[in-house]
C-alpha cells in the first residue's frame, strides 16, 4: 500500500512559466525536435519571436504532479507517446494536438522461458501474463499502456479469450519522481541504456511467477541473447496496421499557450520541421549525433537504418490520427481515461500550416535576389 494519503490527481497543481518562457518536454528518443533542439534551431526559432525555451525535466518536480504526463504547465508543448497526452486531455488539462510524428512500426513481442514448454499464443491458455502496474494513481500509469495493449492485441489477433490466460499484476512503486535531466540527450541516454535483465517483469518470469511477458524489439533482442528466453509471437508480422500504427507519437501544446501566444508555437514547429527534414537527409548523421549524446552502445548502423526508414517532419497523418482513435478506445475500455473525447476536436491544422508556409516562404527568392 501507497503511504501517500491521496491517489486523487489534483488538477489544480500547475508548473508556471515566466513571461516569454515556452516549456518543452520530449519522450527519450529520436525525434524530429530533439535534432532541433540539439542543432539549437529550437532556441533560434523562439528567440526570433521574443521566446525562450526551457526543458521541462530540467526543474524539479518538487510536488510530485508529473508535469510531463499530465501536461501541467500552461505553457508546455509535449512531444513524445500519443497514451500520456489522451489521458491528460481527457482527464486533467485543456490541450491541443498540433502535429503527429514518425512511428515506430515495431509491434512487439510475447515473451517465455526457453524451458517453458510455450510455442505459442494458443500455449498461454490457462498460463500467467505479467504485465507491470505502478501503485501511484495519481498519474496514468504510463509504462503499464503499451505493455498492456500489446498482451491484449496478442491474444486477440490469435483468437485467444481474455478468461483463458491469467494477467498478473506485477505491483511496484512509482511514487518516486524521475531525477532532473539538464537535457533532452541527458534524459533519453538513460532510458537507451540496456537494463532489460533488471526490469522487475524480467524478474518475474525468471523466478516462474509468471508464464509470459510482453516485450518490445530491443528488449526481446538483450533476453534472446542471454540463451533463456524466446519470442513467441510479433506484432509486427500481421497485416492489421492498428495493431502497430496506433502508438504515433505527437506533438500537443497547452490550450492557453495557443490562445494567448500562437507564434510560439509556430516557432517550435518551424524548427521541428526544419529538425525533421534534416533527420531525412542525413540519417547517418542523424544516428551518429543521437549515439553520441545518448546512446554510445548503440548501433550506428541499425539505428541509421531504422532512421532512413520513417519520414520525420511533423505532419497530421490521417493513418495517425485513425491511430489515436484506436488507442483512445483501449485506454476507455480498460479504465486509463474515465471521460471520451472526438479526436477531431483535438486537432488543430492551423499552427502546423502556419509554420510550413513561413518556412516555404523564407526558402523563396527575394524580388531583388531574383533579379
Amino acid at each position: 500500500m501507497s503511504d501517500h494519503p491521496s491517489d486523487v490527481v489534483d488538477r489544480t497543481k500547475f508548473i508556471v512559466a515566466e513571461e516569454g518562457e515556452v516549456l518543452h518536454t520530449l519522450c527519450p528518443g529520436p525525434q524530429a525536435s530533439y535534432f532541433s533542439v540539439a542543432h539549437g534551431w529550437t532556441q533560434e526559432e523562439l528567440a526570433k519571436v521574443g521566446a525562450r525555451l526551457t526543458y521541462l525535466r530540467a526543474i524539479p518536480d518538487i510536488e510530485e504532479i508529473w508535469p510531463h504526463v499530465g501536461h501541467r504547465s500552461e505553457s508546455l508543448i509535449r512531444e513524445g507517446g500519443n497514451w500520456p497526452p489522451i489521458w491528460s486531455r481527457a482527464d486533467v488539462s485543456d490541450t491541443l494536438l498540433v502535429a503527429t510524428l514518425a512511428p515506430s512500426p515495431e509491434g512487439g513481442q510475447i515473451v517465455v522461458r526457453v524451458d517453458s514448454g510455450i510455442y505459442s499464443v494458443a500455449g498461454l491458455r490457462g498460463k500467467k501474463i505479467g504485465v507491470p502496474k505502478g501503485r501511484n494513481n495519481k498519474k496514468l500509469d504510463f509504462g503499464r499502456v503499451p505493455l498492456h495493449r500489446g498482451v491484449i492485441d496478442t491474444l486477440r489477433v490469435n483468437g485467444v479469450a481474455l478468461d483463458e490466460v491469467e494477467i498478473v499484476d506485477l505491483f511496484h512503486d512509482d511514487w518516486a519522481v524521475e531525477k532532473p535531466s539538464s537535457t533532452p540527450a541527458e534524459r533519453a541516454g538513460r532510458y537507451t541504456a540496456n537494463k532489460a535483465l533488471e526490469a522487475h517483469d524480467v524478474k518475474a518470469l525468471a523466478e516462474g511467477k509468471v508464464d509470459a511477458i510482453f516485450s518490445n524489439r530491443a528488449k526481446t533482442r538483450a533476453l534472446e541473447a542471454t540463451g533463456q528466453y524466446k519470442a513467441i509471437d510479433d506484432l509486427g508480422r500481421y497485416p492489421d496496421w492498428t495493431l502497430t500504427g496506433a502508438s504515433t507519437p505527437v506533438i500537443t501544446v497547452s490550450g492557453k499557450l495557443a490562445r494567448e501566444h500562437p507564434e510560439q508555437i509556430i516557432a517550435y514547429l518551424r524548427a521541428a520541421i526544419r529538425g525533421g527534414r534534416w533527420v531525412n537527409q542525413n540519417p547517418r548523421a542523424a544516428a551518429e549525433l543521437f549515439a553520441s549524446k545518448s546512446g554510445p552502445h548503440l548501433d550506428i548502423d541499425v539505428l541509421a537504418k531504422d532512421l532512413a526508414s520513417k519520414d520525420f517532419v511533423p505532419k497530421l497523418d490521417p493513418q495517425a490520427l485513425g491511430g489515436l482513435e484506436v488507442q483512445k478506445r483501449f485506454l476507455k475500455e480498460f479504465g486509463y481515461i474515465k471521460n471520451d473525447f472526438d479526436i477531431a476536436d483535438w486537432v488543430d491544422a492551423s499552427f502546423l500550416e502556419r509554420a510550413h508556409a513561413s518556412l516555404d516562404a523564407d526558402a523563396q527568392p527575394s524580388a531583388i535576389a531574383a533579379e
